[in-house]
């Protein structure tokens, strides 16, 4: 079976009707997130930042998976929940929110990203 180059594509987008691109996650469907990575300083309290930025993405109505590897890194994806989708402006809002803090002591975080179509 072939794999499909761009999921997203204006020729492949006008083949499909709603319900398809829906079920796709494809053209208005499709879903963005970003990655990022958060080096922390050395002796901070790694699980009040921790829980200050799940309760943050939780306000922000969606979600993030990811893990602490105890040695001072966050890394993980930040991707949509329900209804509410991740935009440039969401995306700058958590990155502040997260760059501001003083335990961080680096923070990495990609584009927005499609969760489902990137190779």
């Amino acid at each position: 079976m072939a794999s499909i180059r761009n999921a997203n594509s204006a020729q492949r987008l006008k083949r499909l009707n709603a319900r398809q691109r829906k079920k796709m996650r494809v053209g208005e469907f499709r879903e963005l997130g970003f990655h990022l990575v958060a080096e922390l300083h050395e002796g901070v309290d790694a699980d009040a930042l921790l829980d200050g930025w799940l309760t943050r993405v939780d306000e922000a109505g969606i979600s993030f998976g990811g893990h602490f590897d105890g040695k001072g890194k966050l890394e993980g994806v930040a991707f949509p929940v329900s209804e509410r989708k991740i935009d440039d402006a969401l995306r700058g809002e958590l990155t502040g929110w997260l760059q501001a803090r003083a335990e961080v002591k680096t923070l990495e975080a990609s584009e927005l990203i499609d969760l489902w179509h990137t190779a």
